[in-house]
């Protein structure tokens, strides 16, 4: 950022006191706003400060490139609001796609032997009187069939949840002790509040004091792409496989956009 502001001095043909000013301005703003994202636990500020920051990168980005491109090399407001909407819905646009079109490795284990040492099962929402919500019992569904196939000898099931109820993790335990899985081949944690805190849970109490190889997480389709990459990120080598929750057109889009700024959001604080 400080080298493109840079760079707009030396192009400029008539940058003025308040364009330079202002740029300046957001410069600082920005790098404050990524500096307390890493300070603040609460997740959405978080993500707020960090997306504020990412924001005023492509804004002097595009100031940038439209003076570049402009054979007076003066500012102009709108080019530069075109060169941010065009550069931000391209960008947003490619990691949709990448979400919306992530193929899962189901089809790899259903032809062969193939076996992994753990299934992980990712929280979703709980409903009243401690029932799982329709998305998480296909979650919970697909993680037992891929232990009852012998894919997977010992399940993980995480989330956390809201005082007074059970959380995502314990209703996720007592539907597979339901349906026939013992104790002894569940593994809880019950206190995350995101995906991260579930996979670093994974990290550091299971992968790698048992010396696990392998992985399968178990999520929506369009929750995987993020889940997988937060793994690789962590050193753990993960396979993925969907529910079978069907959504509609529009709640899949929707989804997916949600899982694609917080990709985004990811690549640039690792929350």
């Amino acid at each position: 950022m400080t080298l493109v502001l840079i760079t707009d001095l030396f192009i400029w043909k008539n940058p003025g006191g308040f364009i330079i000013s202002l740029l300046l301005f957001l410069s600082v703003f920005g790098i404050l706003c990524l500096n307390f994202s890493i300070f603040y636990f609460n997740k959405d500020l978080r993500v707020i400060l960090s997306s504020v920051f990412l924001i005023i990168n492509l804004i002097i980005l595009s100031s940038a490139l439209s003076v570049l491109f402009s054979r007076s090399r003066n500012f102009s407001f709108l080019k530069s609001l075109l060169i941010f909407l065009i550069i931000f819905i391209t960008g947003l646009l490619a990691v949709f796609m990448s979400v919306y079109s992530f193929k899962d490795d189901e089809q790899k284990y259903s032809n062969s032997n193939l076996k992994a040492d753990a299934g992980a099962i990712l929280g979703a929402a709980v409903w009243g009187g401690n029932r799982p919500s329709p998305v998480l019992r296909e979650r919970i569904n697909k993680g037992y069939e891929i232990y009852s196939k012998g894919t997977v000898p010992k399940i993980v099931i995480t989330g956390g949840g809201s005082p007074n109820e059970l959380t995502e993790g314990e209703v996720s335990m007592n539907e597979l002790k339901k349906l026939g899985v013992p104790e002894k081949d569940l593994f809880l944690e019950s206190s995350s509040s995101s995906t991260i805190e579930q996979i670093h849970f994974i990290r550091d109490s299971l992968y790698h004091k048992s010396n696990w190889n392998k992985i399968i997480l178990v999520s929506d389709n369009f929750h995987l792409r993020r889940a997988s990459e937060i793994c690789s990120f962590n050193d753990i080598r993960a396979d993925c496989i969907s529910s079978d929750k069907v959504l509609s057109k529009e709640g899949t889009a929707l989804f997916c956009l949600k899982e694609s700024l917080a990709l985004i959001v990811f690549w640039m604080v690792g929350i």
